[in-house]
């Protein structure tokens, strides 16, 4: 099963990789005409490409860079007020773990980044793992609801129009987190206000394992302590608009530095868009999906295919570099390797 959960992400990415160096939309795809017409057009792409990097402020690629690991810097500071009596975290270690995680996801398959920040924090803080991973359901449950109002933003000063791929993207993206959020937010809230429901469905394990099942749970369900705190709550919406709003930024450089003319508000819509894109399954990192979702983003400002293809890449890499270098310094710092990281997976299932 997993082995074709890998193949199935590989192609996904291998067909976005395709779609976003074509002027070609994805109902097309299966039309021997049009594809055929577009691939041929593919070398011209990519000469496109290197001339647009060729020519790029590198400046600005450094200034992504240093932005990316801000960002990441605020989601580690923010990770902490998830976590039921944190005080005694150290900052480093929250950092650390943060940064493994998502080094994670860019090298390895499945995402699973998402189970290795909660083992690398609980590892070196001594924390139950099961109430960690409850953390990082939330704080997904809090990315997606921030993407949303900043969504309405972006659809302010930018209307996009549903008969467009991009407002076609954004439509099916937008309610797949909204019902993703509902969910999330009603499992949680039910699930820690009714703690004694939740452990009660613990009947149907076998009695000798209770004890042990029921301190996981309760552990799982101190991890969704932050609902009962609202001004803990708007402290993370804060540094979660904060986060984003580094990003946002990010993206907007990344225009300047290619010498493509976009507004000041570019940022927010492309932050919008590529979120939704990378949600789709794909090879680690999001490759192809990050590059399409740009590609669709930009054609809203006119962008020509060979521009945001350029786009997509230099964003791209000044993402997974600065995240996997740092990532890859914190696992050896701690002494781990990459094969190791599968213990994550391992611990929760």
């Amino acid at each position: 099963m997993r082995a074709i959960q890998l193949a199935a992400g590989i192609l996904i990415s291998i067909v976005c990789v395709l779609l976003s160096l074509v002027d070609i939309a994805p109902r097309d795809l299966l039309r021997p005409g049009p594809l055929g017409h577009a691939i041929q057009g593919i070398p011209d792409t990519l000469v496109g490409i290197r001339v647009a990097l060729a020519h790029a402020n590198w400046g600005g690629f450094f200034a992504v860079c240093v932005l990316t690991v801000v960002a990441f810097w605020m989601r580690a500071i923010r990770w902490r007020l998830f976590i039921k009596d944190s005080r005694r975290i150290h900052t480093s270690n929250l950092f650390s773990a943060t940064m493994i995680g998502f080094m994670a996801n860019n090298v390895l398959p499945f995402r699973l980044g998402e189970f290795v920040r909660p083992w690398a924090l609980a590892r070196s803080e001594k924390l139950p793992n099961s109430m960690l991973l409850a953390t990082v359901v939330v704080e997904r449950a809090i990315d997606m609801l921030t993407l949303l109002a900043i969504f309405g933003v972006a659809l302010v000063l930018h209307p996009i129009a549903q008969n467009t791929d991009a407002g076609k993207l954004v439509q099916r993206g937008a309610l797949l987190m909204i019902g993703l959020s509902v969910a999330l937010v009603v499992f949680v809230v039910a699930a820690e206000r009714n703690r004694g429901l939740a452990l009660g469905l613990l009947r149907v394990v076998p009695a000798g394992a209770r004890p042990r099942a029921e301190r996981l749970l309760d552990r799982f369900l101190d991890g969704f302590s932050l609902f009962r705190d609202p001004l803990r709550l708007v402290h993370v919406f804060a540094l979660s608009f904060g986060m984003f709003l580094m990003f946002a930024v990010a993206l907007g450089i990344t225009g300047w530095s290619l010498h493509i003319d976009l507004p000041w508000y570019s940022g927010l819509v492309m932050l919008v868009i590529t979120a939704i894109g990378i949600m789709v399954p794909a090879a680690p990192g999001y490759v192809g999906t990050m590059n399409y979702a740009c590609k669709v983003g930009l054609s809203l400002f006119g962008v020509s295919v060979a521009a945001a293809s350029a786009y997509s890449w230099f964003y791209f890499l000044s993402q997974w570099i600065p995240v996997t270098a740092i990532g890859l310094f914190y696992l050896h710092r701690e002494g781990l390797s990459l094969k190791s990281l599968g213990q994550a997976h391992d611990s929760t299932t």
